[in-house]
């Protein structure tokens, strides 16, 4: 399967729309739907060849789109960061096991900043019993007690940041927020790690000047997608539902289809 996706935002989103129904069999207002969203947005979800026709006909039509695999390179496939290291020819990469990666800062393709939320919701049903003299009046004393019954909501949250790090032959790693050591911050170490990611995140724009640059994900990986599996689950008992969201399949999602936009040209 594959994913179909526009990259830039249409200039003339009435003539997208047009396109995009006559190309898919959607109604113009469902078209609209699915070009609002900011873009990198997810379009359709498509057998290879449909997604390939549909990929060039937004084209013809002047659309930045592309189509990827709908299963994306994920942090198993990358190189996890423990520690890194700075140096004026490029970057070391040492992961908590396996092989150091070392990256000169024109093999960078592209540096994306992005974000990830996990939330959990539940709803949790509480009984209470309290004497009633009604109800004992009424049954004659034989009950003595009404039984009430109410929702108690909460929610947790958590935000992560991550810098992706993709080379132009096809290797990536990840920097994330609570994983990687800061300390090769030396004197611009933060004593905040949302702090030192920006700061890392400055860093890589300085040094890795030919790489394709981009911080939407911050706000865009956040977001949960159509046509991705595994954002929500949920799970129920007698006395309580809970519901689970993460993100991450969202921004394993944006961030290929950014990747493969800067392979192909289309961004930035």
């Amino acid at each position: 399967m594959k994913l179909v996706a526009i990259v830039r935002a249409p200039e003339r989103i009435e003539e997208a729309a047009a396109a995009l129904a006559v190309a898919t069999g959607l109604t113009l207002a469902e078209s609209r739907m699915r070009l609002a969203p900011e873009p990198p947005a997810l379009l359709a979800r498509l057998e290879a060849s449909p997604a390939e026709g549909l990929v060039a006909s937004l084209r013809k039509a002047g659309l930045s789109a592309l189509a990827i695999d709908a299963k994306v390179p994920t942090d198993a496939d990358r190189t996890i960061a423990l520690r890194v290291a700075f140096a004026p020819e490029g970057i070391t990469i040492a992961p908590r096991a396996g092989e150091v990666m070392a990256l000169a800062w024109s093999d960078l393709l592209a540096v994306l900043r992005g974000s990830r939320e996990s939330r959990t919701e539940a709803d949790r049903t509480e009984k209470s019993k309290t004497l009633s003299v009604g109800m004992a009046v009424a049954t004659g004393g034989l009950i003595m007690t009404r039984t009430s019954s109410r929702t108690v909501h909460s929610s947790d949250s958590s935000f992560q940041q991550v810098i992706l790090l993709y080379a132009r032959d096809g290797r990536s790693a990840a920097l994330v927020e609570g994983q990687v050591d800061f300390s090769c911050l030396g004197a611009d170490l933060q004593p905040s790690s949302t702090a030192n990611m920006n700061t890392l995140g400055r860093r890589f724009r300085e040094q890795a000047r030919g790489a394709f640059h981009d911080d939407r994900l911050l706000r865009l990986g956040r977001r949960p997608l159509p046509f991705v599996a595994g954002n929500e689950t949920r799970s129920a008992t007698s006395a309580m539902v809970v519901t689970r969201r993460d993100t991450t399949a969202s921004l394993d999602v944006l961030a290929e289809v950014m990747r493969q936009a800067a392979a192909q040209a289309l961004l930035p």
